[in-house]
């Protein structure tokens, strides 16, 4: 009987959420709140209904200011979503894209302190739970750990992209976190190098590309990205020995790669 009463229950929350996104997508808002009610009383620990709650105070947000630009929101309604999302992560703390809408709207708010903080609350919890991640109606992720190094480089370029020097210490805290708990992630190491060229602090650039190539030492975009720092410091030496290893070691889907290298090589001479 308990059983039955369970697949009765998803097979609702299943109806609801389509009826739900339909009527989103028609922009209906007063049949999607309507549907967001009754899916409310009759299941409240529904993980999706936290996802439906956020895009339609999402929706809401984009509608009340007048503009058909996603980036712009009420602070009112986008609060809203926020609240929804954030007891969503609360109650099942492995949904990746739970974590990640929230993120993406805290960009769109502008709010980088509070974007800061909940990407490496992710990155913490990743440790926690070994990267076991789930997608949206918690399906298994393909390649979780893969997926999860690739958005937290997505999330710090909604950072990088403001061209805020401001920020770059939000983007240094990320990837010291990152180090912490990944230790080898060279990835995060090439991030902290590249905020040290754009605030000129050449030498703290190459101790960490030198660190990462003890990792992997035949990674070209380390060695590129260690020859063009040598470049802006003058040091034409050490420039041409890191290009000249680009050249001689870059694959094929590395090509342009090796073609810059190459010119700078050629204006090295």
């Amino acid at each position: 009987m308990v059983i039955s009463v369970l697949f009765c229950v998803h097979v609702s929350g299943q109806t609801f959420n389509k009826e739900f996104t339909s009527a989103l997508g028609a922009k209906n808002m007063a049949k999607a709140e309507e549907i967001l009610k009754k899916w409310d009383f009759a299941d409240s620990n529904d993980a999706e209904l936290y996802v439906a709650y956020f895009n339609f105070y999402t929706v809401k947000s984009q509608e009340a200011v007048g503009l058909v630009s996603t980036t712009k929101y009420d602070n009112n309604y986008s609060k809203k979503a926020l609240e929804y999302i954030s007891e969503g992560i609360g109650r099942f703390p492995t949904r990746f894209d739970m974590r990640a809408a929230k993120i993406y709207m805290l960009a769109n708010l502008k709010d980088f302190s509070t974007l800061t903080s909940e990407v490496i609350k992710t990155i913490e919890y990743s440790v926690k739970i070994k990267n076991d991640w789930k997608g949206a109606e918690f399906r298994i992720m393909d390649e979780p750990v893969e997926m999860f190094y690739g958005a937290i480089v997505e999330f710090q370029g909604l950072i990088y992209k403001e061209k805020n020097e401001a920020l770059y210490s939000n983007m240094l805290k990320i990837s010291e976190a990152m180090i912490k708990h990944y230790p080898k992630n060279v990835q995060s190491m090439l991030e902290i190098s590249t905020v040290y060229v754009r605030q000129k602090k050449y030498n703290e650039s190459i101790d960490i590309l030198q660190k990462a190539l003890k990792i992997e030492p035949n990674n070209t975009i380390l060695n590129y990205n260690l020859a063009y720092v040598y470049e802006m410091k003058a040091e034409k030496a050490n420039a041409k020995k890191y290009f000249e290893f680009v050249v001689a070691n870059a694959t094929e889907k590395e090509n342009q790669l090796k073609e810059a290298a190459q010119r700078h090589l050629n204006e090295l001479k």
